[in-house]
């Protein structure tokens, strides 16, 4: 055991020197968890197989042993939260005793079973040889079933006796526990049951295992319970959200459309004309992403569609984090938006895997076992881009402007984990999408399928490089799209960041008790998250925001002058101050102080729905009549945010009394889209656009959602008509409309080429 502790105290002193592992939380539980039951086991058994106790006695020495080990690595732990400063320490003490904690015990009770198999065998000299067999097999075997439910089923997470809890997906920094609590019910029973069974065996004369009576029947009794309820607990997974199969999950989302190509299995919470209409943009998605990869996907893909973030993360392990399985064909989103924000880019990883390689059919070294993650989303990206207002390529200028942008050696290889995922995507998707404008799909898809990127293009990865800067170098950008790109990208990764899951798990907490107007709820949290990072400015600016509009304006309202007014903070984190000021001079009536922070903000924005805000709330400081109902739907206090039902009845008496003016029934319409009535939405797009639309952007955007409309009501005609107009539009950039000459594409089922190009760029 002395080795043991001393490889424990190695392991932990090393791994707290990273940033996210210093101190108690998961990611030093999950470490713990992966590498100190298999030691202790090993270490364990090997000091019983000397001592050669009775049963009982090796069952209590391998969990003091596994308690010991756990003691030895949460000391060593503590001290270097001690030393680097704690994020979350009650939750993560929870972490480390419900996850390696009991997971030492379990790994320490399994140690006597090691120490006893091995016993079984004859030759002395096969015994060491079957100790360490047996050893490894429990701790890795384990984690082979879960790799196992991996690849087999949807879920991404995993429960294991010896490690804990595995949340399955880097991007989901808010983990919850709820679960575990449950999970380790089951261990409980398990070590009980163990503690009975081997108070009831003995050695006998010729040192075989044989039962013993103690007297006790009615604690005999209770041991059995305890290993019938251990194993009822573990087939009860589905029931518990330990685990699930694809049969479990379709089973508990209920509903299914089938299509040519697409297999939607939906929530039953989602209406059916919404499923529908997701099943054939499924369908034309399909189509448009093979034609641009130049391959033919799987026969029938299957999608996932869950209700919401929460339905995904119980019972597949995603919550924010919408994630494909190119080797089962399938893809799992949230959400019946129309048109679906990622379910282009999650199709783009199922239909590219018929060039990938290795079990996960990926992009990737070692016969695709090594993933390349860069390779892997930037075809995503490329091949499905988001609807945004400048390209990948633009945003790669832009980050190139701002001395942010990473070689590309850090991208197509593990490193890209180690970038902000905003960044990483975005340029691999740059990049990625240059080779094929510049090289061809046929260079995609060999790179994809294991080629080296210079024997597909024949040019060295230097030459490539340079050529795709000079191709940066060709884009002129203005001065917004700089200040728009250092607030997206110019943050540090998720191992760089102090906290993450702490502050990110406060803020959304807070941002959900603002919404149902518990104030001081949601003080609390931001509270509790500035108290661990007091210098980020981002929970300023929201504590800030929430204080406004409680008892305490003035010491607010001085807190975000202070950051706007400091020259040496980024430029974003001063105009996202600026704006929240200019929102409460507005909702006070000070229309001057608002225009004013409005006018300035504008010319730092290159977001078209950022600066079609702006022009409304300008718009609304102009008119009296217009102001309340603007006021209610963009701006008003935490607890009246968003009021729709009041703005809507302003709205519409508006739309009644100014039949010329078309602002009221356009937003009007954003409302009835949301809500998922898209003939109600056509109608008061309809007129909006039949009346003027005086107010910047607006019109664009109108015909922009009267395209997006028309697709979801299956009329693609139409769609092709309103592109046409939307084509002429210079308040619309070239990559938004991209983005609905793409969709027109599909609803239509026409080629790309087929449909206008953009008439002339925005200007800004």
């Amino acid at each position: 055991m002395i080795v043991a502790l001393a490889l424990t105290v190695a392991f932990a002193a090393g791994m707290g020197f990273v940033p996210q592992f210093a101190g108690p939380g998961y990611e030093i539980s999950l470490a713990y968890g992966l590498l100190l039951p298999t030691i202790l086991v090993i270490a364990s058994a090997a000091e019983l197989a000397r001592f050669e106790p009775e049963p009982f006695e090796a069952f209590c020495r391998g969990i003091a042993n596994g308690v010991l080990v756990f003691v030895v690595a949460s000391v060593v732990s503590l001290a270097h939260g001690l030393a680097r400063g704690f994020c979350d320490p009650l939750t993560g003490l929870m972490n480390l005793l419900l996850g390696p904690g009991v997971g030492l015990a379990v790994a320490g009770a399994y140690s006597a079973v090691v120490f006893e198999l091995s016993r079984v065998v004859g030759r002395p000299r096969l015994r060491s040889v079957s100790r360490l067999a047996f050893a490894l097999l429990g701790p890795l075997g384990s984690i082979g079933v879960g790799l196992a439910r991996f690849y087999t089923s949807p879920m991404i997470f995993g429960y294991d006796p010896f490690v804990g809890y595995f949340s399955g997906t880097l991007y989901d920094t808010v983990i919850e526990l709820d679960r575990l609590y449950t999970y380790r019910v089951g261990s409980a029973a398990t070590l009980f049951a163990g503690f009975v069974i081997s108070l009831h065996l003995t050695h006998d004369a010729r040192k075989k295992l044989v039962y013993q009576s103690i007297g006790r029947p009615g604690l005999l009794m209770f041991g059995v319970l305890c290993a019938a309820g251990s194993m009822l607990h573990m087939l009860g997974g589905p029931e518990l959200g330990h685990w699930h199969t694809r049969a479990s999950i379709a089973e508990e989302l209920g509903s299914v459309v089938e299509g040519e190509r697409c297999r939607v299995v939906h929530a039953r919470a989602i209406p059916p004309e919404a499923a529908q209409r997701f099943a054939r943009e499924c369908e034309a998605h399909v189509d448009q992403v093979e034609k641009w990869l130049g391959v033919r996907g799987p026969e029938t893909i299957t999608a996932f569609l869950f209700e919401d973030a929460r339905q995904k993360a119980r019972l597949m392990g995603a919550a924010g984090t919408n994630i494909a399985k190119p080797w089962r064909a399938e893809v799992y989103v949230q959400g019946a938006a129309f048109p679906h924000r990622v379910l282009g880019h999650e199709l783009v990883h199922v239909i590219a895997a018929s060039a990938g390689r290795g079990p996960f059919r990926v992009a990737g070294s070692v016969g695709g076992l090594l993933p390349n993650p860069g390779l892997i989303e930037g075809v995503a990206v490329a091949g499905a881009p988001k609807d945004e207002d400048l390209s990948p390529m633009e945003w790669a200028k832009a980050m190139k402007d701002l001395g942010i942008l990473p070689p590309l050696e850090k991208l197509f290889a593990l490193a890209f984990l180690g970038q902000s995922s905003g960044t990483a995507y975005t340029v691999s998707g740059a990049f990625v999408g240059w080779v094929h404008d510049q090289f061809g799909a046929e260079a995609v898809v060999a790179w994809y399928g294991g080629a080296e990127l210079p024997d597909a293009t024949k040019k060295s990865w230097a030459e490539l490089e340079q050529a795709w800067h000079a191709e940066l170098d060709k884009i002129t950008l203005p001065e917004a799209a700089r200040v728009q790109a250092a607030a997206r990208f110019d943050k540090p990764g998720f191992f760089a960041r102090k906290c993450p899951r702490l502050i990110d798990g406060c803020r959304d907490r807070a941002a959900d008790l603002e919404e149902l107007g518990d104030t001081a709820g949601a003080m609390a949290e931001l509270d509790r998250a500035l108290a661990v990072d007091p210098e980020h400015l981002g929970l300023r600016i929201d504590r800030a925001e929430t204080l406004l509009f409680g008892a305490t304006p003035a010491e607010a309202e001085a807190d975000l002058r202070q950051i706007a007014g400091t020259e040496s903070f980024p430029r974003h984190v001063r105009d996202r101050a600026l704006r929240v000021l200019g929102d409460y001079a507005f909702y006070r009536g000070d229309v001057e102080s608002a225009k004013k922070a409005y006018e300035e903000l504008l010319t730092r924005t290159i977001e078209q729905d950022q600066l079609r805000t702006f022009h409304v709330k300008l718009a609304a400081c102009r008119d009296e009549g217009l102001r309340p109902a603007v006021a209610l739907l963009l701006v008003g206090p935490p607890s009246r945010r968003g009021d729709r039902l009041a703005a809507t009845e302003l709205l519409g008496a508006l739309d009644r009394e100014r039949p010329t003016d078309g602002l009221a029934p356009y937003l009007l319409a954003r409302a009835r889209l949301d809500a998922g009535d898209f003939p109600g939405a056509a109608e008061r797009l309809d007129r909006a656009l039949a009346r003027k639309l005086d107010v910047p952007f607006v019109k664009a955007e109108a015909l922009r959602l009267r395209i997006q409309v028309a697709c979801g009501l299956g009329d693609g005609a139409g769609a092709a008509r309103w592109l046409a107009d939307y084509a002429k539009e210079p308040a619309v950039s070239r990559a938004r409309y991209q983005t609905s000459k793409r969709l027109v594409a599909r609803c239509a089922g026409v080629a790309l080429d087929s449909l206008p190009s953009k008439a002339a760029d925005r200007t800004d």
